[in-house]
């Protein structure tokens, strides 16, 4: 059973919508480990998810584990004793619902330098964990839902083992599904980015996708429902869509599917996955290095790409707004310091914080 296991990094929202929905779709025998820094928080998703399997008539279980802190050893010891066939970071320093739920100074910072800013924040737990995959004997199926689309290509440049991501493209492609319905054995392609969660300015830039091999005209107004929701209530559809795959990939059944950052690279795309194969499942009339070139060029989009030769930059627009706040903010590091940058960025997040915090109580 230890085999076809899988251990989750976090115990947040989307966790919880995975778990959640893998409780009543994995029919196959698994122990999924969620694993958290607040005890309360992972033992809370797993009584709920193992009710529903319960409830389900499935045979996959859940157990929760705490750790003090998303650290390569202490993942390393979990992963050792687990075995899983399937590890998935769900975990960062930044949550996506801050600006929504918690304005501040800061979620105003990151409005005006663009998300791809968090990137150090969304990286840092998906380093550890994939420095303790890498020292495993043969390493688990590492899958990241943490801005895959710049984390993965990241985690590629530092030779730490990535094999996907999960949401943003596959999102968008469950979205197109549900708009084109397509029929039994039809085949969806879809090529985007995370950016595309928004509607781009120009219809140009907007998301590829292609039908049995033909593409998809006017796919904006068939993403109009998406883009028009929560994204809080996202999850519930990103935590449904990840159930599947993992339920697939426990098994190893095939999957052709769209997903992000698959084998480290930036933005997401059409894939094929077999056992632990996976490779661009693209159209005929779609390049490989044009399908990296557009998704490259989205990233742009976002505020931050990820080079090959480890070089993560920063765009003007965002290193200009991050300087107001922290002068000599370097608009382009490489990847081994990213954690160095993830604390001075925890640090100015707790004084912008605290700033809005003493202007409410003043007023």
């Amino acid at each position: 059973m230890a085999e076809r296991g899988i251990v989750i990094l976090g115990s947040g929202s989307l966790t919880r919508s995975i778990c959640y929905s893998l409780a009543a779709v994995c029919a196959a025998e698994c122990v999924v480990t969620v694993v958290s820094t607040t005890p309360s928080s992972s033992a809370e998703v797993c009584y709920v998810a193992d009710v529903r399997a319960a409830s389900s008539g499935t045979p996959v279980r859940f157990r929760a584990l705490s750790v003090d802190r998303y650290a390569a050893g202490s993942i390393s010891s979990i992963l050792r004793e687990a075995r899983p066939r399937i590890v998935l970071n769900c975990a960062s320093y930044q949550s996506p619902w801050e600006k929504t739920r918690s304005p501040s100074a800061w979620t105003a910072l990151m409005n005006r330098a663009g998300f791809g800013l968090t990137l150090p924040l969304q990286a840092a737990v998906a380093i550890e964990a994939a420095s303790a995959i890498a020292a495993l004997d043969p390493p688990p199926l590492f899958l990241n839902a943490c801005f895959p689309d710049a984390v993965n290509p990241l985690l590629k440049t530092l030779e730490l083992p990535i094999f996907c991501g999960v949401g943003n493209v596959a999102l968008l492609a469950a979205s197109l599904r549900e708009s084109l319905r397509p029929a039994r054995g039809e085949r969806l392609q879809v090529l985007g980015h995370h950016w595309h969660l928004h509607t781009p300015d120009d219809a140009a830039d907007e998301v590829l996708a292609w039908l049995d091999g033909t593409p998809v005209r006017e796919v904006g107004p068939l993403l109009r429902r998406q883009r028009a929701a929560a994204r809080s209530e996202l999850n519930a559809v990103t935590g449904h869509v990840t159930a599947l795959l993992l339920a697939d990939l426990v098994t190893g059944r095939e999957v052709r599917t769209s997903l992000p950052g698959p084998l480290g690279l930036p933005g997401g795309y059409p894939v094929r996955i077999y056992g632990r194969s996976l490779a661009l499942d693209l159209p005929a009339d779609m390049p490989p290095a044009r399908a990296v070139a557009l998704n490259s060029a989205w990233a742009e989009r976002d505020g931050v790409s990820v080079e090959e030769n480890g070089e993560v930059r920063f765009s003007a627009w965002a290193s200009l707004a991050i300087r107001s706040e922290l002068p000599g903010f370097p608009s382009t590091v490489h990847a081994r310091d990213i954690p160095e940058l993830c604390s001075r960025l925890l640090d100015l997040r707790g004084r912008l914080r605290r700033t809005q915090a003493a202007s409410a109580d003043h007023h």
